[in-house]
């Protein structure tokens, strides 16, 4: 029998033990929250045991207090879903002030990385497999690394953003010496993982730039699970309390930071604010959310609602009372990923505005589905030209939707996903 007949049989018979390593997880949801724990629950019911080490649940941004019922607490173990769940401790006080921001970010930070390596060694669990995500941090890759070491098994570094990229083109980090220890951590994460994990080829090119082997990246995108999110009928619970049901909606739903760009939006409102029937909704929070409801306050629009974040359970609803939605970037910082709310947008069957960098990963998803249309990024008139094309053709916007449902479908479907992560799992584990 030849080796890869050894190795069926052998993938056949083996159940694997995944310990995964990441930030944040339930009762916090962010935008990936969803798309692993589907992941996981789909490898659960394929025999595999998934444990989790995270930190004890706590905002992201702005108010960092953790939640009352976890403070003081050093660790606690307890499950989710079926699935072994330890929590670590994180350092996150409330903090007002916009000059310790990045100070209180790095310590929480790294009080996870050190808990949870902490938690993984003297914790009793035997991997044959860590996957760490950079949620962030981009020093989880370490932690998984050095657990390998301690459990003897591979250690896998999922990359959801390309850090310290990101953080450099945005300006968070303008001190020269940090930018390059920051380079150098994130050289040593992908010098040490077994594998690193991308979610676009634009992002591969970009590890392939930097010198990392080609055999060492894998391209698994996101996934969006089409029993939860699909087309739906306008008129639901949601659009009522909000008085969405008789207007045109553009929707914006998402993470509100300083990448996003989202002000195109509110110009766009300004543009359009003598049009009764249209009606813009922002929904979401983030870095930058009072910010936009500021602007939006000083020019007096009275077309634009900003309905507070909601249950993950409404989010289906949310996408559904929309009549086409946006997604927004700044110049040169949609180049690598694929956001996840352009998939929620797809799945809903709903026709999507990217303003975005022409050449960037979410515009060739656009394009190639042809689930929308392309405006410059941070050009509020296309973005108004695109909306009123958009009003006037009702059926361009049903073929749209249609298609980018069938794409999502087909190319971003949870088990194919779950397929890829499984069986890059038991190629490094059987070897």
């Amino acid at each position: 029998m030849n080796i890869k007949g050894k190795q069926k049989i052998k993938r056949a018979n083996k159940r694997l033990n995944i310990l995964v390593i990441l930030l944040y997880w339930y009762p916090y949801s962010g935008p990936h929250t969803p798309i692993y724990a589907g992941l996981f629950k789909e490898l659960r019911k394929r025999g595999h045991k998934i444990t989790i080490i995270t930190s004890f649940p706590h905002f992201r941004l702005g108010n960092m207090e953790t939640w009352p019922e976890f403070r003081g607490k050093l660790f606690q173990c307890t499950s989710w879903e079926g699935m072994k769940l330890l929590r670590t401790y994180v350092f996150a006080p409330v903090f007002k002030s916009k000059r310790t921001a990045l100070i209180y970010r790095a310590l929480n930070f790294l009080s996870f990385n050190l808990s949870s390596l902490f938690g993984g060694i003297f914790w009793d669990i035997k991997p044959d497999i860590i996957l760490t995500l950079s949620s962030p941090p981009l020093t989880n890759g370490l932690v998984g690394w050095f657990l390998g070491k301690v459990k003897k098994c591979p250690c896998i570094y999922n990359m959801l953003d390309i850090y310290p990229d990101m953080t450099e083109k945005v300006g968070i980090w303008r001190n020269s010496i940090m930018i390059d220890i920051l380079k150098g951590i994130e050289q040593l994460v992908y010098k040490l993982s077994d594998s690193t994990v991308v979610l676009s080829e634009s992002m591969k090119k970009n590890l392939l730039q930097k010198g990392v082997e080609n055999k060492k990246i894998e391209v698994i995108p996101d996934f969006v699970d089409i029993k939860n999110i699909y087309p739906k009928q306008k008129d639901n619970a949601f659009a009522r309390r909000y008085n969405l049901v008789n207007h045109f909606v553009v929707m914006y739903a998402g993470n509100v930071g300083i990448p996003h760009g989202v002000e195109v939006v509110i110009e766009a409102a300004d543009i359009l604010k003598n049009r009764k029937d249209i009606l813009f909704c922002i929904v979401g929070r983030g870095e930058y959310k009072d910010k936009i409801v500021n602007l939006a306050r000083k020019k007096r629009l009275q077309n634009v609602v900003f309905p507070p974040r909601q249950p993950e359970e409404v989010v289906p609803d949310i996408w559904a009372s929309a009549d086409v939605c946006v997604v927004t970037y700044r110049k040169g910082l949609a180049e690598y990923s694929v956001p996840s709310k352009l998939l929620y947008i797809m799945a809903s069957g709903r026709p999507a505005i990217i303003s975005a960098d022409e050449d960037s990963e979410a515009c060739y998803v656009v394009k190639n589905s042809g689930c929308g249309i392309h405006v410059p990024p941070e050009d509020p008139k296309a973005l108004c030209e695109a909306i009123i094309y958009l009003f006037d053709h009702s059926e361009i916007r049903k073929e749209m939707g249609s298609k980018g449902f069938q794409y999502v479908r087909t190319y971003f479907n949870k088990k194919l996903v779950s397929d890829k992560f499984e069986q890059l799992f038991f190629r490094l584990a059987l070897n």
